[in-house]
């Protein structure tokens, strides 16, 4: 099949957006009604980005630092978020998972997990072979996208530095 590279880009276009759709909706129904989206969107941040900063977080949910830090406030007061002195940096502020974070955060994924893999359990063996495939070389085209936080922004410039 040869396949123009604008026809793959308006498939990614159609297709993504589909299943971040369903993923949400999954997502929704397995958090708590006491999480919002942006909450859990925020748990899930800092679960990939532990030890990131406030800014950080409102760069990822688009919001401002005002309304990060009411959301990081009701995470941290529900147990969910702590707060936290860098150790190299005793003027900056870092966020991690709670025990209580990680837990929530972790059953929701799995409970993800696994309504998705119902899903592509009804897929045939070959076409699961291909959508791995596919999620591999996709990873591979998106692999160069600048780290989430600015520490990790940070630490990936002082690494290429060294090298250099």
């Amino acid at each position: 099949m040869n396949l123009p590279p604008r026809d793959c880009a308006a498939e990614l276009l159609d297709v993504v957006p589909l299943m971040m759709r369903v993923i949400r909706s999954k997502v929704r129904s397995n958090s708590s009604p006491e999480l919002s989206m942006p909450q859990f969107r925020a748990l899930a941040f800092l679960g990939r980005n532990e030890g990131a900063m406030l800014g950080d977080v409102a760069n990822f949910l688009v919001l401002t630092l005002s309304a990060t830090s009411k959301l990081v406030d009701a995470l941290v007061n529900a147990d969910l978020v702590s707060r936290e002195n860098d150790l190299e940096d005793r003027r900056k502020v870092v966020l991690k998972l709670s025990p209580a974070g990680k837990e929530k955060f972790a059953a929701v994924r799995e409970a993800t997990a696994d309504f998705l893999t119902e899903r592509v359990a009804e897929v045939p063996l070959e076409d699961r072979a291909c959508i791995a495939d596919s999620m591999r070389i996709l990873r591979g085209i998106f692999s160069d996208v600048p780290p989430e936080t600015n520490a990790a922004r940070l630490l990936k410039a002082s690494a290429g530095s060294l090298q250099n």
